[in-house]
Formats: structure tokens, sequence, C-alpha cells
């Protein structure tokens, strides 16, 4: 069974693109535009990974908690230091990333 991703990324670009990367690593990715929408995909397939973007922090913070806890979370957020939202218990990319950041938190 290959390993599957939800990414949560409301830019359509980034959003594009954190698929196409991840889609090099063989992983089987599912992407929407928001956290209402990622709910609805949660309810239907347990993911290994779910890529957040923290782009709505009250919404995002409702969805993390309702990811199983078996998968694995990584957040992304702005790059400016007054709006980063991390967190101690889930990996955090800072935009903009690299796509070997992104790589790098998914095991060969």
């Amino acid at each position: 069974m290959v390993p599957s991703v939800l990414v949560v990324e409301p830019y359509a670009d980034l959003r594009s693109g954190i698929v196409s990367t991840l889609k090099r690593l063989s992983l089987d990715c599912d992407a929407v535009a928001t956290p209402e929408a990622a709910r609805l995909k949660l309810l239907d397939h347990d993911y290994a990974w779910v890529v957040v973007d923290v782009d709505s922090p009250d919404a995002t913070t409702e969805l993390v908690s309702s990811i199983n806890t078996r998968s694995h979370v990584i957040l992304i957020t702005d790059p400016d230091p007054r709006e980063r939202r991390e967190s101690p218990r889930h990996p955090t990319l800072r935009k903009p990333f690299g796509r070997d950041e992104l790589l790098a938190q998914f095991p060969k």
C-alpha cells in the first residue's frame, strides 16, 4: 500500500507544487484548500501525513486536533516572526521553503 498525504493549502500554486514534489516520492496525495474540506477527507481516509498551512489559526487548531493520532502532521507557516505559529508537537516549515526542506520531512 502506498503511503498517502493530505495537503491543506489555500494557495493553488503552492498546493500544486507541494503535491508535485511529494509525488516524486511515489506518495499518493490528496489536496484541498480549506480546513473544512480537509475534515471531510479525514472522515473517509486515514492519511500517513497531513501537511497543513497555518493560514487560519483557529480552524487549523481545530483541524489538527481532529487528525488521527497515527498521522504525522507537518505545519506550514508564514515567514513573518509575528505571524508564525509553531508547534512543539509537529515539525514546521516556514514559507518560502524549498523542495529539499519539504522532502526532508518524509522518510526515504
